[in-house]
Parts: structure tokens; C-alpha cells; sequence
């Protein structure tokens, strides 16, 4: 079985209130956050876990947020081009996750089928989120539940921060490293002394579709991983790799 490893492309950052990320705590608590594309090597194939996304879409939404690097230069710097992508694998149909599909004209993407239904009718609460134009002229590999892409590189469903998120799960040589299915950043897993009062193991995004759905989606990655890597955490900004 293959060894991985992973890239992190950091693509633009910026600061959050910490509520975003840990359910009822840390409000007017700001922190640093990051979006990402994170590319996987290893393989025979080329392979990519989303998209990466653009600081000024986050502008345009009221965020503060500032471009690090293009995601085709920070492939670049690991010698492939965007159309040499073979697969992309989307954690989940929200627009920071999905906006840069057009740029990988060769790749099939990998969406499970409950994220696909919803998005193309989403509740109002969420139609924000959802922006069509994003995926209208990809090639999906629609899959429903748990799935083996690769020899040790592997998904799971993790829903409730949205339908049908999708965790993805990479045996490298230091372990087996997850990156999660929902927005999140390192203190999402953890329990501070609040939460271990509630009896709480970890804490959820505060944005989610169903709570206790995305607390258990949350503790399976937390129990599933040596490696976590938050899609919004800052502490992949600058790394080459993780293996």
C-alpha cells in the first residue's frame, strides 16, 4: 500500500470570529483562518481535495481576506498544471470549496449524492453558500457513502455542517491523515474545561445544518486521524508537505 503525501496549497487568508468554528464559544475571539487546495501525491494519478477559492469572492461576501498565492502557481511549484489533475475530490459544494473547478478541464470530480441533490435546491439559509455556476460544466463521479478512491486513500461521509460532506482519509507514512468534510480549524477539535463540563469531546462549526449530526461527524475524524488538517486552519499556510 502507498505512502502519501500531502501538499497544502494555501490560497488566501484572513481573520474570523472564533464562534465560527467552536459552537458556543469564542465570540469577539478573532482568529486567523486560511483556504485551501490541497494536492496529493503518491499516486499514479493526480490527485487534488478541492478547489481552492479566491480572497476577493470573499470580499464580495463581507469577509476581509487576502489573496497568499494562485492555486495554479502553488501547483506549479510541485511541477503540474491544473488540466493534468486525473481527480478532484470535493469535501462539499460550498463556494470556497468549489470555485476553481473550471480551472481542471480534465478531471473527474468525486461529490457524494446527497451534496449534489441539495445544492441544486438548497433552503434559502444556505442558497448563499450554493452557487451553481461553480460546477454546471464538470464531470461528477457521483458516489453515496463511504467510498475507496485508491489504494489507502479513502472517503467518508461527515454530514451536517452541510448533506452530504465528505471526509478524506490518506494513510501516509506518519499515520493516517484526514482532512474533514466540514469548515473547521484546529480548536474544533479540541476540549477545553467548558466542554468537558458539557461532556462535550469536541465542538462543531457554527454553521451547520444539524448539530448533532456535525458533532458526530466532527468526533469521527477526531477518532479516525493522526493527522487532522482543518480546511480553514492556519497552520498549513507555508508548509510543503505532510507525509
Amino acid at each position: 500500500m502507498p505512502n502519501y503525501t500531502i501538499h497544502p496549497i494555501a490560497v488566501c487568508k484572513g481573520p474570523r470570529d472564533g464562534s465560527h468554528f467552536t459552537y458556543r464559544a469564542n465570540f469577539g475571539v478573532t482568529i486567523n483562518t486560511a483556504c485551501y487546495a490541497w494536492y496529493i501525491s503518491g499516486s499514479t494519478q493526480k490527485i487534488l481535495v478541492d478547489t481552492g477559492g479566491r480572497a476577493a469572492t470573499f470580499r464580495e461576501k463581507g469577509a476581509e481576506e487576502t489573496d497568499i498565492i494562485s492555486v495554479e502557481d502553488g501547483l506549479a511549484k510541485l511541477g503540474v498544471k491544473p488540466e493534468e489533475i486525473d481527480i478532484v475530490i470535493l469535501t462539499h459544494l460550498h463556494c470556497d470549496h468549489v470555485e476553481l473547478a473550471y480551472l481542471y478541464k480534465n478531471a473527474r470530480f468525486i461529490v457524494q449524492k446527497k451534496e449534489l441533490d441539495y445544492s441544486k435546491n438548497p433552503h434559502p439559509l444556505d442558497a448563499d453558500f450554493y452557487v451553481p455556476r461553480y460546477w454546471e460544466k464538470i464531470k461528477f463521479d457521483v458516489i453515496n457513502g463511504d467510498a475507496k478512491i485508491e489504494p489507502g486513500l479513502s472517503v467518508f461521509l461527515s454530514p451536517g455542517h452541510s448533506p452530504g460532506g465528505q471526509s478524506v482519509e490518506i494513510k501516509t507514512a506518519s499515520g493516517t491523515a484526514v482532512i474533514p468534510g466540514f469548515c473547521c480549524v484546529g480548536d474544533t477539535f479540541k476540549q477545553t474545561p467548558a466542554m468537558k463540563h458539557r461532556g462535550w469531546e469536541v465542538t462543531i462549526p457554527l454553521i451547520h445544518q444539524n448539530a448533532l449530526e456535525t458533532y458526530d461527524s466532527v468526533l469521527k475524524v477526531k477518532k479516525k486521524a493522526d493527522i487532522i488538517l482543518p480546511l480553514h486552519g492556519p497552520e498549513y499556510i507555508g508548509v510543503e508537505k505532510v507525509s
